[in-house]
């Protein structure tokens, strides 16, 4: 290694894509793993972006920690090529896109896609937050962990600052935005506005497994070859569930009923950003839908599940939708009843649905994205001498203030409870937190 000059020893070939080869690797803190380039790739340009990588380091916080951030340049005597050391991903705990798609592990529920997805646009708004642009977002740069939603981002090496960095490639051609695959403007670069439309492109993957742009188009072509798809992609892209031109809508055959389906289980408030990024946001790059909407949109329907009581199965209910909610168990279509809601009021409503494993975590209270975003400062208890009263228990150190339904200003002491009722409303750092049924 260039810094450290410690000696790598190289174990086996982990994978192989277009820049070089992935490789397990022993010495200094153990087994960790290098992507070493090919010689076409090997360019002076490339070692100063990972020199410039690795000086200025990751994102802050909990996002920064989700990039799979190189560590160090791994040179080697007797040739111009180079790599880079990098952690070593479990891929006994992580799974691929396609792993998920291709049923080798179990799919995720409604409540950890929430997670998968908050996860992924809060990294993302947290890298372009700090000058920089990804330049290459697509299925092959990320994993799961289909338990816990946890995200991990790999291939940071082409990682640059916005505007100013070069880069050896363009993006993955099904990611890529439509201006780069058209060279319009004939200087365009990947930026932050191309890195947003494949991120849309990636949450859509995860969430209906189909491409958005994969429709009776590209089910009419016969070969499809890197002309066809620039032509898909770039030249003509229609969204397949576009509201009003149909021409690129799902052809009748059962290779797309999934997607059909997968769309029909898909919240309000979701399709209405999918439909915003892959309508307006194909023609003009400043209406994509940005990595703040999609992290507080996914938040939301996370803070919104409610179980079935008829066969158990996760829904989201849509603060956004005056519609009734039916279990999307198509074994069961019984119509929800929603529980009463506790509405943050924070330059906005922010909704969660007062169920009895209900705990209010410190992002409820501030913008998320922060080392506290899991620390919880309020539950749901019930009282001990009537399991049917239930009340919202105070677990700071400071006290609460509340208002009842009559207007009386009760204050909730640290590790006591305010009685649950509609009309209730407690101030927690000057948000107002509100019951509503």
């Amino acid at each position: 290694m260039e810094t450290t000059k410690t000696t790598l020893t190289v174990k086996e070939k982990l994978g192989e894509g277009g820049q070089g080869a992935v490789y397990l690797v022993e010495g200094g803190n153990g087994k960790q793993a290098i992507k070493w380039y090919s010689l076409s790739q090997s360019t002076v340009e490339q070692r100063k972006a990972i020199t410039k990588i690795l000086s200025q380091g990751p994102p802050k916080g909990p996002a920064g920690r989700r990039f799979v951030w190189p560590q160090d340049l791994v040179t080697a005597e007797g040739t111009s090529q180079f790599g880079y050391l990098m952690p070593l991903i479990d891929m006994k705990v992580y799974a691929s896109l396609g792993a998920i798609h291709a049923h080798r592990v179990p799919a995720p529920g409604f409540e950890t896609l929430c997670e998968m997805s908050y996860q992924i646009a809060n990294s993302y708004k947290t890298l372009h937050g700090s000058g920089y642009c990804y330049r290459d977002i697509s299925a092959g740069n990320a994993v799961l962990n289909t338990k816990t939603g946890d995200v991990l981002i790999f291939d940071c090496d082409n990682v640059g600052v916005e505007g100013q960095s070069e880069c050896q490639i363009q993006g993955t051609l099904d990611y890529m935005a439509p201006e780069l695959i058209i060279r319009q403007p004939e200087n365009i670069k990947p930026s932050t506005k191309t890195d947003m439309h494949s991120l849309a492109v990636w949450l859509f993957r995860l969430w209906i497994w189909h491409h958005p742009l994969e429709g009776k188009l590209e089910y009419e072509i016969r070969s499809w070859d890197n002309i066809a798809k620039k032509k898909i992609f770039g030249q003509e892209p229609i969204f397949i569930f576009d509201p009003i031109n149909k021409k690129n809508c799902l052809p009748d055959d059962p290779d797309y009923k999934i997607a059909e389906k997968r769309w029909s289980y898909c919240p309000p408030s979701i399709k209405k950003l999918f439909t915003k990024a892959f309508t307006d946001g194909l023609a003009d790059p400043n209406r994509r839908v940005t990595e703040g909407e999609w992290q507080d949109a996914f938040l939301q329907l996370k803070d919104c599940k409610v179980s079935c009581k008829n066969c158990n199965a996760v829904n989201l209910w849509d603060c956004s939708s005056n519609a009734p909610l039916y279990c999307w168990n198509d074994k069961c279509k019984n119509q929800i009843t929603i529980p009463p809601k506790l509405v943050f009021k924070r330059g906005g409503s922010y909704f969660t649905l007062l169920t009895k494993d209900l705990k209010i975590l410190k992002r409820h209270i501030d913008q998320p994205g922060n080392e506290s975003d899991s620390e919880v400062i309020g539950m749901m208890v019930q009282s001990p001498d009537n399991p049917k009263l239930w009340g919202l228990k105070n677990m700071t150190n400071i006290p609460w203030v509340a208002t009842d339904s009559n207007n009386k200003e009760i204050e909730v002491m640290p590790q006591k409870a305010a009685k649950l009722e509609v009309g209730l409303k407690i101030k927690i750092n000057n948000v107002i937190a509100e019951v509503r049924p």
